[in-house]
């Protein structure tokens, strides 16, 4: 079975679409979940992470890594439940948490202003106007997020694999396209497909790794994965190589490196960049 991942806006159906789909398929649906799991792996308050994730960025998001780190937590989390395949993923950003990732159906999901503003007056109490103002400032968030953290737009039709409109299809109409697309040959979980996300999972876990320590938080690095070998590769400042310290960062990143679990061979591939290029 595939992995399914529901991209959609605020209060238009995306839980109920996952769960319809993960019926039909018998298989595991997830979304706020993720959230929860990473919070307590980086032992920060399930709110202040929400929060990072789900609102655009503050003027001074640009100077931390906070982001990045919640960002690389939640990769880690989602790819380490997608590693079988078999995953409705209905929370945040998963096609492009999962980007890179094989066997990833990307489904957006749209629906009408009118049907979401009345979602969120029948679950929130508020009047019309109120829970328009609501929807627009989710969106608006949401927009600038993935801009800021992926340099896309969340609306791009490329990013998908299909686009459902609930403007005039049913739920369970929308919910038998996506099964049935999710049941082609394209989006099968081969022994090869298990293997990439194999690689994909080992991959995100160097990451988390590489972002959460302090020799290594700072820098710029790609991370690839195959088979169990790791290359490590990206320009470092031309100082933190010099003689001395040259020896402890390489021992210090390997270090790093070597102690995620899997990983039985690094290759490292960085270069050095002068400040003044």
């Amino acid at each position: 079975m595939p992995i399914v991942t529901i991209s959609r806006g605020s209060m238009s159906g995306g839980r109920a679409l996952a769960e319809c789909v993960s019926g039909a398929l018998a298989i595991p649906c997830l979304g706020r979940e993720i959230l929860v799991e990473t919070a307590a792996r980086l032992g920060v308050p399930e709110k202040a992470l929400a929060e990072k994730m789900e609102k655009g960025p503050g003027l001074w998001d640009r100077f931390t890594l906070e982001r990045h780190t919640y960002l690389a937590a939640l990769r880690a989390a989602l790819a380490e439940h997608a590693l079988q395949g078999d995953l409705v993923y209905h929370g945040l950003a998963g096609h492009l948490l999962l980007r890179g990732a094989p066997a990833v159906l990307r489904v957006r999901l749209i629906a009408p202003l009118d049907m979401r503003v009345r979602a969120v007056m029948e679950q929130q109490g508020l009047g019309r106007e109120e829970a328009e103002k609501h929807i627009r400032k989710v969106d608006e968030d949401r927009l600038r997020w993935t801009k800021f953290m992926y340099d896309v737009h969340l609306f791009d039709p490329h990013l998908y694999d299909l686009v459902v409109n609930l403007e005039e299809l049913s739920m369970a109409s929308a919910c038998a396209l996506v099964v049935e697309a999710a049941r082609r040959p394209e989006f099968s979980v081969t022994g090869e497909v298990r293997a990439k996300l194999q690689d994909f999972a080992l991959a995100s876990r160097v990451r988390l790794a590489l972002i959460t320590q302090p020799a290594t938080r700072s820098l710029e690095l790609s991370v690839r994965a195959a088979g169990g070998v790791v290359t490590v590769g990206g320009e470092v400042p031309e100082a933190t190589m010099l003689s001395r310290t040259s020896t402890r960062w390489e021992q210090e990143l390997r270090q790093v490196v070597q102690g995620v679990p899997g990983v039985e061979r690094l290759v490292l591939d960085v270069q050095p960049v002068s400040p003044y290029r």
